[in-house]
């Protein structure tokens, strides 16, 4: 039979492995929800260029900085504080990941598209809804 201490130990271990479970960050690569909470906090903090200059070749041929910006203004929302909620890969290409961010007064949510550029990670495209 396990000795007194043995058991105790097996019991903590058990108890740890439990409280490590509970505490999983949500689901998404890291990489990507960094991306994507870099680029709302220059957009929060009023620094729309500094963002859309980090974006993809991809994003600023379809929304150029004027319209971005113009974007940005028109939903103060932006400005305030988000909560992430889950970033999801792309379900057909598997290249894109959608992270998702919640701001609790207006229940809107913000789409922030991240993928692969030439050199590196970048914002691809974003939604609201």
């Amino acid at each position: 039979m396990f000795s007194k201490i043995a058991r105790a130990l097996l019991f903590l271990l058990l108890i740890t492995n439990l409280f490590a479970c509970g505490n999983k960050e949500p689901e998404g690569d890291s990489n990507e929800k960094t991306i994507s909470d870099s680029f709302l906090k220059l957009v929060a903090a009023g620094k729309t260029e500094e963002a859309w200059n980090g974006t993809s070749a991809e994003f600023k041929s379809y929304m150029g900085k004027a319209q971005f910006q113009s974007i940005v203004a028109a939903n103060p929302f932006l400005k305030k504080e988000v909560t992430f909620e889950k970033a999801e890969k792309d379900e057909k290409t598997k290249v894109l990941t959608y992270c998702s961010y919640k701001e609790s007064k207006s229940k809107k949510t913000f789409i922030v598209i991240v993928g692969p550029d030439p050199d590196a990670l970048r914002v691809q495209g974003m939604k609201i809804e």
